[in-house]
């Protein structure tokens, strides 16, 4: 079934991966190669591109088998789950027929535990991901690393990659329970989306900011079930074949630290990597450096533990501390976790229900300090909205 969706990767690609040295990912990695399709029984990650940017309106080459060579060439961390590569998703004859088959696609690829990693095409197709979840009739966290919001275009009779986030808002059913920005940088940000973003309670996270303290950004990925990254909100010098470059962004090893701690989230179970442009590139330096998220995404999820407070496991596995809220009739409950030391917060009218998964928050041990000290944390503030 799986196999109708793909076109193989290009012969090339099959011979490097043929010569491949021991100990690289094209010597581990199951490819589809036109024939045998790869055993999905026992995969975990399945990566393949999307070769559509339509949404961006421009008719631009993600060159996903330059990306596969860069990425081929890397030697594997300690992984001890198998990686499949599915090959080129066939694109549909409209684009709205590319949502549909890619929809469809997710869905089952999670349905059966596999974790796609999408290699694209407009960041628009963030849509399609997840319009996947819904068949699972459960609330969605979307993260994306992006400096703008996509939330408002000029455009908006029609769902593009500038306004994808407005048309999940909009999407009736909704199943969105929360929305994370890493990285917007305010001078691509209208006020109206500003507005929006904070009535609507979503957490963003500045560009300068994010600087500050690099490690803070983990518990915004931390909550996600679907994660995103915008290529072009990585500076062109370290990415310029992206399609809306910029002077200013994240640096490459900065893109690669979120790409760990999005690996590292237990609850994240879709990656996507968007807005490539790389047709034109001669150095093939963005596909390089593509590739290398895609490495620290897969090391970060080699180190999953497992560790979200519910059940038997907050009695056993974390330290609670209590922490009373002057500003009204709230008591805050931290739980620090005694196999990673990662944090979470909670009210202490949530803690009594047992929906943990919903209402619990990852936070930072900075926000604890600030608890105690008598601060009002971000996150704590919209705890409190929320509520």
């Amino acid at each position: 079934m799986f196999s109708n969706y793909f076109f193989p990767p290009s012969e090339e690609v099959m011979r490097i991966k043929e010569q491949s040295n021991a100990g690289t990912i094209g010597s581990i990695i199951s490819v589809f190669d036109g024939n045998d399709f790869p055993n999905l029984d026992h995969a975990k990650i399945a990566i393949f591109g999307v070769n559509d940017s339509r949404g961006t309106g421009l008719d631009a080459d993600i060159k996903m088998n330059v990306f596969r060579e860069k990425f081929y060439q890397l030697y594997a961390g300690s992984w001890n789950f198998p990686i499949i590569d599915l090959g080129d998703f066939k694109v549909g004859k409209s684009l709205d027929d590319t949502y549909f088959g890619l929809t469809d696609l997710i869905s089952n690829l999670i349905s059966v535990g596999i974790l796609p990693i999408v290699i694209g095409g407009g960041h628009d197709l963030c849509y399609s991901i997840y319009r996947a979840y819904e068949s699972f009739n459960k609330g969605v966290n979307i993260a994306s690393i992006d400096s703008k919001f996509d939330l408002i275009s000029e455009d908006i009779s029609r769902l593009n990659s500038r306004n994808f986030l407005g048309f999940i808002v909009k999407q009736s059913p909704n199943h969105l329970n929360t929305y994370t920005n890493i990285g917007f940088q305010s001078y691509f940000v209208h006020n109206n989306e500003s507005h929006e973003m904070d009535k609507m309670f979503f957490e963003t996270l500045r560009l300068g900011d994010f600087r500050k303290n690099i490690e803070e950004s983990e518990a915004y990925l931390r909550n996600a079930d679907i994660i995103t990254f915008d290529m072009s909100s990585i500076r062109q010098a370290d990415a310029p074949s992206v399609i809306s470059p910029s002077p200013n962004g994240f640096f490459a090893h900065e893109a690669c630290v979120l790409s760990r701690y999005s690996g590292i989230s237990d609850r994240s179970t879709s990656f996507g990597i968007f807005e490539l442009n790389c047709g034109k590139e001669k150095n093939n330096q963005t596909s390089s450096l593509a590739a290398q998220i895609v490495w620290h995404f897969l090391e970060g999820f080699s180190l999953r533990i497992g560790d979200f407070p519910s059940g038997k496991k907050l009695t056993t596995n974390f330290h609670k501390y209590l922490v009373p809220i002057d500003q009204g009739d709230y008591q805050f409950v931290f739980y620090k976790s005694k196999l990673s030391g990662r944090w979470w917060m909670s009210s202490e009218t949530d803690s009594e229900n047992n929906s943990f998964r919903e209402t619990i928050v990852p936070c930072s041990y900075q926000d604890y300090l600030d608890a105690v000290d008598g601060k009002i944390p971000s996150r704590m503030t919209r705890l409190l909205r929320l509520i």
